[in-house]
């Protein structure tokens, strides 16, 4: 089981996951879930199945990666696509797995970041919050320049907010979702405090800092929890992505 979350801010991108591997008899051993793509500056992270056909996924992931940076012109949204095409051929198409892939996109107009969420699953339910409708069909979305973007609040960026997306085991996705939103809270009042000098974060490796916190929340849920195993846990897992000189502003 996996917990994985993408920050996308004006100083970059982070990718960030937890470590934790759950065996189907309640095993818990560790293993990479977040890659860094050495043909763009960007990175993947991922939650579901550990595997790909007979191969465990770190093998698979990292000769797929290299693989594919040998493409006459890789990119990052062709990566989500070959990626998609190459996992749904698979014979283990249908067991369940969703994909953050993040990094950014040269255009005439600017460098900019993108974000494709890739999955095999139809959608959440809205009562219980669990994924529904696992398919041997992945489908690939480009959500954030296209669409998240758009819809931020006017300066959101610019004074230091960021976009968050999160997935992984329901239970843990809800969790984060609400340790996010008090965390926030709590950051908000402590920055608002007449004559204290604490800010918002405004570097890179100072939002990873808050990012690792609130999954580490997490984490310790699970470390004081009845599930059969610690589906969450253990080291975070992070890939930095610096917003390159040429980047446009957000």
């Amino acid at each position: 089981m996996t917990l994985i979350s993408t920050a996308i801010c004006k100083y970059g991108i982070i990718q960030a996951s937890d470590s934790h591997l759950t065996g189907s008899t309640g095993e818990v051993t560790a293993g990479p879930k977040v890659f860094r793509l050495g043909f763009c500056q960007g990175a993947l992270s991922l939650a579901g199945t550990y595997g790909v056909g007979a191969a465990p996924m770190n093998e698979w992931m990292s000769a797929f990666v290299s693989s594919y940076g040998k493409s006459p012109n890789p990119s990052i949204g062709d990566f989500a696509n070959r990626l998609a095409d190459e996992i749904g051929a698979s014979s283990t198409a249908n067991s369940p797995r969703l994909f953050h892939i993040a990094g950014y996109k040269d255009e005439s107009n600017g460098t900019h970041p993108e974000f494709y969420f890739v999955r095999n699953i139809q959608g959440i339910n809205p009562v219980t919050g669990t994924y529904e409708g696992v398919t041997g069909n992945y489908l690939v979305t480009e959500d954030f320049w296209t669409r998240d973007y758009a819809k931020a609040p006017s300066g959101m960026f610019a004074i230091g907010g960021s976009q968050r997306y999160f997935n992984g085991y329901p239970e843990g996705r809800i969790a984060y979702l609400g340790a996010m939103r008090r965390f926030r809270e709590f950051y908000e009042q402590v920055w608002s405090e007449p004559g204290w000098k604490f800010r918002k974060p405004n570097s890179l490796d100072e939002l990873v800092e808050f990012v690792t916190l609130e999954l580490q929340a997490v984490n310790a849920l699970f470390t004081s929890s009845d599930y059969p195993a610690p589906y969450i846990g253990g080291e975070i897992q992070i890939e930095k992505i610096y917003a390159p000189p040429e980047a446009i502003d957000l």
